[in-house]
């Protein structure tokens, strides 16, 4: 079990990384990631983020807070919120991304967010050297209108671009019947066409539960992993190319 987006004291999360990965070892995980936010206009009213200046000090405590796991990688990531309140050039040109284990980004094409579309985000992609995800991204929603289903995925794939599965409640969308679904569970035929071209493909998967508030959390993974299973997808999470 896996679990690649969790935040910390470093922005808005109220577990300390040290904090966060004792619960995930208690949980048995077998991999643990903190991706607090980088610098955002999001984030105000005294929440905290990693900032250029503070993000080596970042990498290196979770570095040496890995030394102390033996049976479970801790890893450095990042979630980077894709939009005009994220100012990237700077991050971007010192490299220091390329010291992380992943970045997450959120927001993609996500209009409600005033995310910056796909296509930009291909335009840095190749100044990425590590592996690159979408943040609890509900693809049905952002895309149906903007792209095929198999074009979405072929580009995913050809730009090894992974896909997080965020199992956390505050995250569900509403299916035309109202009720409130995870967005990988949404009910329509475009994200069935997706799953299908997903099946099919070489794209990879994360799972992460977004945790900010408290340890149990930490370990709220069942539905995602379970989705995945049902997929036939779990050979693809992301862990099973990096990181084993």
């Amino acid at each position: 079990m896996i679990n690649l987006h969790n935040h910390t004291t470093w922005s808005d999360g109220r577990l300390t990384p040290q904090q966060l990965a004792e619960a995930a070892a208690v949980a048995g995980l077998t991999h643990i990631g903190i991706t607090d936010h980088y610098l955002t206009r999001k984030l105000t009213h005294g929440h905290k983020c990693v900032d250029l200046h503070r993000l080596l000090d970042y990498i290196v405590e979770i570095r040496l807070l890995a030394k102390w796991y033996t049976g479970m990688k801790v890893l450095a990531g990042l979630e980077i919120d894709f939009s005009a309140r994220t100012d990237l050039k700077p991050l971007l040109a010192s490299q220091l991304l390329n010291q992380l284990d992943y970045v997450l980004f959120e927001y993609v094409a996500d209009a409600e967010w005033y995310g910056y579309p796909l296509d930009d985000l291909l335009v840095i992609r190749s100044q990425i050297t590590v592996p690159v995800g979408l943040a609890h991204n509900p693809l049905a929603r952002n895309f149906e209108l903007l792209l095929d289903a198999e074009d979405l995925v072929a580009i995913l794939e050809d730009n090894a671009i992974f896909v997080e599965l965020c199992p956390a409640r505050r995250n569900a969308v509403f299916a035309p019947d109202g009720r409130p679904v995870l967005p990988y569970r949404y009910p329509t035929p475009y994200n069935e066409a997706l799953w299908n071209a997903f099946s099919r493909s070489q794209v990879l998967f994360s799972i992460g539960s977004d945790a900010h508030h408290n340890a149990a959390e930490v370990a709220e993974l069942s539905d995602a992993w379970e989705f995945l299973r049902e997929c036939n997808l779990l050979d693809h999470l992301v862990t099973e190319r990096y990181w084993k």
